[in-house]
């Protein structure tokens, strides 16, 4: 259990020399489990790690950061649930999915503990008009994997297999995809089925995405060798294979761990930037592993859809009665405009407004001389439409000014998300994304070929590998439960004429685009 996630005393916020003072206290005040004397062993180490997580519950809730305290208490659960259950555990998928149960719930604890000493430091202050934050969606994530030729449509030479799922995080708020399993030479990309929805992101977000792996060590049997060689299995294996296979079971018994272990394969950082109502590609920075043997061919890039969309688009910022340009309506702030209709019953009617004034970055928001209105001024095409707004007092026309005044900064903070309305699901939808009757196909499949001029092809669009060999779409890892044998594929290499192709023709295209090469 100590392999899936690092020691907390590492981020524990109390000062080393107070430990011991700190552990009695929390004893008597029965907030945690008792220590048990005796000698040093995992299972005392494992008990100071839940009181460091008890110790962090009630800070803060001295620090009536209560916020922090319940999903800090809805960890100190799941780890201990997570717990049990890897100990418990005798299939593979059960101690699998502890494993990485345990390992977010990890990440998220180390969260909760920067951001409390964090506010420990600097305390929050509730600015009385805040800036508009966002509902953020990761989804139609995949992964290409780059093994040899040989491997995937011979159906020989790499023998490993994996579990693989990845944590996206924004903040302290973490989320983890479903597990795959196995991965193997048989799937050119790994495709995760999940949405991940953040809520209340600043625009100034930064969303870390992490790829995590574990091989499976018991794919080293015979189950994962080609079928000549399990014939004449009981002759091939030398004598420095079984040494190396004996070393590395005696070390995986001497090291003490339980369950699998996981372990970081790659990262991304996507920010406001790369939003987009369309699938891009990104680049991942790879992690150099000790052992090269257990890392996951990942082929630097992974493609996905990252959209934003701020929480004003969708939500009223205020309403009221208001007197435009001598006419007296009933006015709606929201999706950067100023929406107006003659009455409150046919705003909530969902009627037509007889007139809307666009509040974006270009808008000039003033006060006048009367405390009682507001000047709005858009400019279009170098000429200038101001729009007088009159309130019933003067408290009203300065809420208005500061909601207005915001609003505008909001459209320059979102950028094109401001500019265009990107879809984010909601979740209920995002719960049931899975669940589709058409069944996804490989990077591969969906990757255009280079053809010659005189391709039947040349006037029509470019043709995928389906469409040239009449293939099936290949197993795609949001079904990768089958453990059905791979089909043997072949691409075809000849040529025909010796006519040298456009530089058009020997572009290829994938089927997603690449935000940088735009």
């Amino acid at each position: 259990m100590d392999s899936c996630f690092p020691p907390l005393s590492a981020l524990s916020l109390r000062d080393s020399k107070k430990s011991n003072i700190t552990v009695r206290n929390r004893l008597s005040s029965g907030d945690a489990p008792p220590l048990v004397p005796g000698k040093s062993t995992p299972g005392k180490i494992e008990i100071l790690q839940d009181l460091d997580l008890y110790y962090i519950r009630q800070i803060a809730h001295n620090l009536k950061e209560y916020d922090l305290e319940q999903k800090i208490e809805v960890e100190i659960k799941m780890r201990e649930g997570s717990a049990r259950l890897l100990a418990a555990a005798r299939h593979r998928a059960q101690s699998l999915e502890a494993a990485r149960a345990l390992l977010t719930s990890n990440e998220r604890m180390s969260a909760y503990m920067a951001e409390l000493q964090r506010r420990k430091k600097e305390p929050i202050s509730k600015p009385s008009n805040p800036a508009s934050t966002a509902r953020v969606s990761l989804s139609e994530l995949r992964v290409p994997l780059m093994w040899r030729d040989s491997d995937h449509f011979k159906n020989r030479g790499d023998y490993r297999r994996f579990a693989v799922f990845c944590l996206a995080r924004i903040g302290t708020e973490i989320h983890d995809t479903a597990l795959l399993c196995p991965v193997d030479r048989a799937l050119t990309d790994i495709t995760f089925p999940d949405v991940l929805l953040f809520n209340n992101v600043p625009a100034d977000f930064e969303l870390t995405l992490e790829i995590y792996s574990h091989i499976l060590q018991e794919d080293l049997s015979i189950a994962s060798t080609p079928r000549r060689i399990k014939r004449t299995i009981h002759s091939s294996i030398s004598k420095t294979v079984g040494k190396k296979l004996a070393a590395s079971l005696r070390d995986e018994l001497n090291s003490g761990k339980i369950g699998p272990h996981f372990e970081l394969m790659a990262s991304a950082k996507l920010t406001l930037d790369d939003t987009d109502e369309n699938i891009h590609t990104h680049d991942l920075v790879i992690n150099n592993l000790e052992n090269k043997h257990h890392a996951l061919p990942l082929f630097g890039h992974f493609c996905c859809r990252l959209a934003a969309q701020p929480d004003c688009m969708t939500k009223e910022i205020t309403t009221g009665s208001v007197n435009i340009n001598g006419r007296d309506c009933w006015a709606r702030l929201q999706n950067f405009n100023i929406q107006s209709w003659e009455s409150r019953k046919l705003a909530e009617g969902e009627q037509n407004p007889i007139f809307t004034i666009p509040i974006n970055k270009e808008t000039s928001i003033q006060p006048t001389k009367c405390q009682k209105e507001v000047k709005v001024i858009n400019t279009s095409e170098g000429t200038e439409k101001p729009s007088i707004l009159k309130f019933e007092s003067s408290e009203e026309a300065q809420k208005w000014l500061r909601h207005l005044t915001v609003h505008s900064k909001d459209h320059e903070r979102w950028k094109h998300a401001a500019e265009t309305v990107q879809e984010v699901p909601c979740m209920e939808s995002a719960r049931n994304s899975f669940i589709s009757s058409k069944r996804q196909g490989s990077l591969y499949d969906e990757t255009p070929l280079i053809e010659s001029v005189q391709s039947d092809y040349t006037s029509h669009s470019r043709p995928t590998v389906q469409e040239i060999f009449g293939l099936t779409p290949s197993t795609s890892l949001s079904s990768c439960s089958s453990n059905s044998p791979p089909s043997h594929r072949s691409r075809s290499h000849s040529t025909s004429g010796s006519r040298k192709l456009s530089a058009a023709a020997i572009k290829s295209h994938w089927p997603f685009s690449n935000k940088h090469h735009d």
